[in-house]
């Protein structure tokens, strides 16, 4: 069953069309990740990959229309208790991916650059394998800059 939805869930983000004129078009996404310890190295070089794609296919600055306002990549372990530190870790560690654009053109070009990308299958098996939660289609709710 995951890995139906897995699929389901990655023709969507791949063949997602949004519009740039849109105010409430998609134009963010985001996706947790729980990562078992025994996965977490393999998985960390996929995001650094990830990350070797993103610098190379997004800019933070210019076109208005396709700029990447924001990408991050959050990392914290499994808390036994979130409420009660004391009681420790599972060994499991969370991942938290999440990508703003400027307008929907510059998701629908990040979708478009992504199927190009050397990794994008491996990167597919990871979120159909430990994806716990996303957002897609994404919306900015609110932000703050310094």
């Amino acid at each position: 069953m995951r890995l139906i939805f897995a699929s389901l869930l990655v023709a969507a983000f791949v063949s997602a069309s949004v519009k740039a004129d849109g105010h409430n078009e998609a134009n963010a996404f985001g996706v947790a990740l729980k990562v078992p310890a025994a996965d977490v190295e393999k998985i960390e070089a996929l995001l650094a990959s990830h990350r070797e794609f993103m610098e190379s296919t997004h800019t933070v600055e210019g076109d208005k229309d396709v700029r990447l306002n924001s990408y991050t990549v959050l990392k914290g372990p499994e808390m036994k208790n979130p409420m009660d530190p004391s009681q420790g870790a599972t060994g499991a560690m969370f991942y938290i991916l999440t990508e703003h654009y400027e307008t929907p053109n510059g998701l629908k070009k990040h979708l478009e650059a992504s199927s190009g990308w050397k990794d994008i299958g491996a990167m597919q098996e990871m979120m159909g394998k430990y994806a716990v939660g996303m957002t897609f289609p994404g919306f900015l709710m609110s932000k703050m800059n310094r």
